[in-house]
């Protein structure tokens, strides 16, 4: 990660992409070199580094706006429901420690899909809707309270 900064001067200055003396009011110094404002863009969108803030990265000799470094080599995980990987840039959902792809965010034992505003509940690493928690809650107290009887 680099710090972009413009300046303005009266000096002369070569620009690191074009190579053409910059005579333009305000040029950018980046990675140790100074740039036209129109020449330091990332690499894969063509996003103009200046405008985009002050923060650019440089991975593999490219020049990377925040967006696309985290696209190409952010963290990445995998969906709890599915095991399958969760690209750097997809939405997620998350309970607790636990991440879900937003189409694989459903009940376990009814996979129902969660809308905005559902309620669930987190049950031995498993999410439950609000119905089949209820159920749940109420076998594991029918069991124990069954369980006690028996064992008098």
């Amino acid at each position: 990660m680099t710090n972009t900064n413009i300046l303005s001067t009266n000096k002369s200055y070569i620009c690191a992409n074009c190579n053409q003396i910059i005579n333009d009011r305000y040029m950018l110094q980046a990675l140790d070199k100074m740039w036209h404002e129109d020449c330091l863009k990332c690499a894969c969108c063509d996003c103009r580094l200046g405008e985009t803030g002050s923060t650019l990265y440089l991975k593999a000799n490219l020049i990377l706006c925040k967006r696309d470094y985290l696209r190409l080599f952010g963290m990445t995980g995998h969906c709890a429901s599915c095991q399958r990987l969760i690209p750097a840039f997809d939405l997620v959902m998350r309970c607790g420690e636990l991440v879900y792809h937003l189409n694989c965010f459903s009940c376990y034992e009814c996979q129902q899909k969660f809308c905005v505003g559902d309620r669930y509940f987190l049950y031995n690493n498993q999410i439950l809707c609000e119905d089949d928690h209820e159920r749940t809650r109420k076998a594991l107290l029918s069991s124990s309270t069954d369980s006690s009887l028996y064992s008098k």
